[in-house]
């Protein structure tokens, strides 16, 4: 006898699967990935900088290493490449920042890319007229005419502004748990849109061979397992720089984060100062709704 129903929609799926990214990704990052940036940096004999540390890179001292490892990397000119070309740790690090699950690697005359993800393309196509209305149906429309399958261009495709802005902090810089079930059979409903799964598919397949992975394929027997991952996906208060209008003086940031007053709701605003997520979740304390900055 069936009991309760669990319905996994494109909301449930994405922040589901937002919650398996970043729990894998941080392993790699601590265990992988940081020994490779400190041997990049040592070679180029660059060291971290002082600057605010965004997502969830403040978690522990490692993460947040390796944010200000790569975000230093991120400025080192390409003329540079020919001192870390032949180390196989710099080989590793440019595989994983360049990864379609990040977006189009655009270079702007650095060592390492960026990724161009449907919402960084939103921007530059709209600059300066930002509008978190405009830029979510701007973001869908290039995640599907450019057949997007970033992290960013799925959550883009289901025009969301709470998924976008929560999977947006995920990669700012570039689990599996199931519950025990009740006494009752649950029945989860798979209600994702077909498109969105099949180019989520290739968001998986793509991640699963970089890492050596095995977050579940985006399919209806999967359902449980991405109704837990959102319920244990915690993205209230996160925030994420977006972009930055460098015509004012102080320049001024554009912001996206999440906050709650009856449901979850995206938030824009602009400020003179970069926010990150813990900033803006120390806001967020104490007050109900929107959070005055």
């Amino acid at each position: 006898m069936f009991g309760e129903k669990r319905i996994v929609d494109n909301r449930v799926f994405l922040l589901g699967l937002d919650y398996l990214y970043r729990d894998a990704m941080k392993g790699h990052e601590v265990g992988e990935l940081l020994p490779c940036a400190r041997r990049v940096a040592q070679a180029l004999e660059i060291f971290p900088g002082d600057l605010p540390v965004e997502g969830y890179y403040t978690e522990s001292p490692e993460l947040t290493e390796y944010f200000c490892l790569v975000r230093a990397l991120q400025n080192v000119p390409e003329s540079s490449k020919p001192k870390v070309v032949s180390l196989p740790e710099f080989g590793r690090l440019l595989g994983v920042v360049s990864s379609s699950i990040f977006g189009r690697p655009i270079y702007e005359g650095n060592l390492l890319p960026k990724g161009q993800d449907p919402l960084s393309q939103a921007l530059a196509d709209s600059v300066p007229s930002w509008t978190m209305e405009s830029l979510v149906t701007l973001s869908s429309m290039i995640a599907h005419e450019h057949d997007d399958c970033s992290l960013v261009g799925l959550a883009a495709r289901s025009k969301d502004a709470v998924v976008l802005t929560a999977t947006r902090e995920s990669v700012v810089l570039y689990a599996r748990t199931i519950f025990g079930s009740a006494r009752k059979k649950l029945r989860y409903m798979w209600e994702v849109d077909k498109d969105l799964s099949e180019a989520a598919a290739r968001f998986v397949q793509t991640f699963n061979r970089l890492f050596s992975e095995k977050l579940p394929a985006p399919k209806k027997r999967h359902a449980e397992d991405y109704w837990h991952a959102c319920k244990k996906n915690k993205i209230l208060g996160r925030c994420v720089r977006i972009g930055s209008d460098v015509t004012k003086k102080p320049v001024v940031h554009y912001h996206w984060a999440v906050y709650q007053e009856k449901v979850l709701t995206a938030h824009e605003f602009w400020h003179p100062e970069i926010w990150t997520t813990e900033r803006y979740r120390l806001a967020l304390e104490g007050n109900n709704g929107r959070p005055q900055l």
